[in-house]
């Protein structure tokens, strides 16, 4: 397609600046440690690497920068970025959501689709004779239904993480120590999300919307890697850094962690925190006005195994009292009051405990 010459200049900036970005985001992904994250790093960033391979991928572009305006160049870089972010936005997802996944040899033949598609295209873009004519209908074909199917899992993978978080807040009353809850929230959707911004680009099939995408994704890997590799940014401390409040807490006296567990039990048994919803340790040492440490030495005085097990041990007892108090309402309703988020998880929590479920307790009367 005919460009003028101004066009072609800015087209031609905006690709350039476009891999120069992700290349300089590829080496600090793979080879920046802020040092306050040395020791720390892989926990911290599981997904790194997959992040930065992702960064790597975008020097594929450069049969496009070479040729900007060319329909073949553009269709061919269009749809690498379609299904290689898509599979990509998977990886990642799957490294940081469940780093402890182990995968087989036989699902890494989800690339091969995408390969087979595109190292033709990746010939046609640099010769312009390999594809017999009428080759680019079978080939946007051949994308779609890959895409198609990338699609699913990114949609699939968003509900997985959705029941990640689901059973982080239900079964575990756990918080970002067991599970990045609140960064699962605002992430899942997101990958979704961009993998339609790359199917309207490559629908389009149009230098000036692949322009667009080009500003929006510098944007957005600038913002990326700040946010993830921010070296001001402070440690969390239970990645084994100090705690100011760890620090004073030394002056702790066998009466004083004594007090606290009492203190503890006032909170579960007369205000019952136990039924607020989500509940997490953090609320507690708020509330408390400790830190984890002793918060966990007085969950163990007070003679719990965990954090976990002494919630679900006064939502359990509280819960029967109320099958026992109120015959006639709804169970769902007193897992609410019980602060469940389910009727489901009510029913969990009592197996967990080796009780019979809570039908059964209303049943005996």
């Amino acid at each position: 397609m005919a460009l003028s010459e101004t066009s072609y200049h800015i087209l031609f900036a905006a690709n350039v600046a476009f891999i120069a970005v992700h290349l300089y985001s590829w080496l600090l992904k793979w080879f920046y440690r802020p040092a306050a994250y040395d020791e720390h790093f892989r926990e911290l960033f599981p997904a790194q690497r997959a992040v930065g391979f992702i960064y790597l991928l975008q020097l594929f572009e450069l049969p496009y920068t070479l040729q900007i305006g060319d329909r073949d160049a553009l269709l061919y870089v269009n749809a690498f970025s379609l299904l290689f972010f898509s599979l990509q936005m998977l990886i990642m997802c799957e490294s940081y959501f469940f780093p402890k996944h182990k995968h087989s040899t036989r699902d890494y033949w989800i690339v091969l689709p995408a390969i087979v598609v595109l190292v033709p295209m990746f010939g046609q873009a640099v010769s312009h004779s390999l594809l017999p004519e009428g080759w680019r209908v079978w080939m946007v074909g051949a994308v779609s239904i890959i895409f198609l199917g990338y699609l699913c899992l990114s949609v699939q993978m968003a509900i997985k993480i959705a029941r990640a978080v689901q059973r982080a807040n239900e079964e575990r009353y756990a918080d970002s120590d067991d599970f990045p809850v609140d960064f699962a929230n605002i992430i899942r959707w997101v990958p979704t999300l961009i993998l339609i911004l790359l199917a309207i680009n490559f629908y389009a099939d149009n230098p000036w919307v692949k322009f667009a995408r080009d500003i929006i994704f510098i944007g957005a890997s600038v913002w990326f890697c700040i946010f993830t590799l921010n070296p001001w940014r402070k440690v969390p401390t239970q990645m084994g850094q100090s705690d100011p409040s760890e620090q004073s807490d030394k002056s702790h006296n066998i009466g004083t962690r004594e007090n606290l567990a009492h203190r503890l039990e006032a909170l579960l048994n007369d205000e019952q925190i136990f039924t607020e919803p989500h509940i997490t340790s953090d609320l507690l040492i708020s509330r408390l006005g400790t830190n984890s440490k002793y918060l966990s030495e007085a969950i163990r005085r007070s003679g719990y195994a965990s954090f976990y097990d002494m919630i679900n041990q006064h939502r359990v007892r509280h819960a029967i009292a109320l099958i026992h108090q109120h015959p006639d309402a709804l169970l769902a309703d007193i897992a609410d009051q019980c602060g469940f988020s389910s009727q489901a998880s009510m029913s969990k929590a009592f197996k967990a405990q080796g009780k019979d479920t809570p039908s059964s307790y209303r049943q005996n009367g």
